[in-house]
């Protein structure tokens, strides 16, 4: 019994660590993605609200 409890510990220590190594990169990716959208967004909508184009 106790082997059994020891693998499911280790299997769910994996599965952690796997989903970290791919949610903290993905993570940083929507945000760079996010930031750059956001100076686009910026620039445009001052483009159009300026007074003369």
């Amino acid at each position: 019994m106790k082997r059994r409890k020891g693998q499911r510990g280790a299997v769910l220590v994996e599965y952690a660590l796997l989903l970290t190594a791919f949610a903290i990169p993905t993570m940083m990716g929507i945000v760079a993605g996010g930031v750059v959208m956001m100076k686009e967004y910026q620039d445009a909508r001052n483009y159009m609200m300026r007074p003369f184009p």
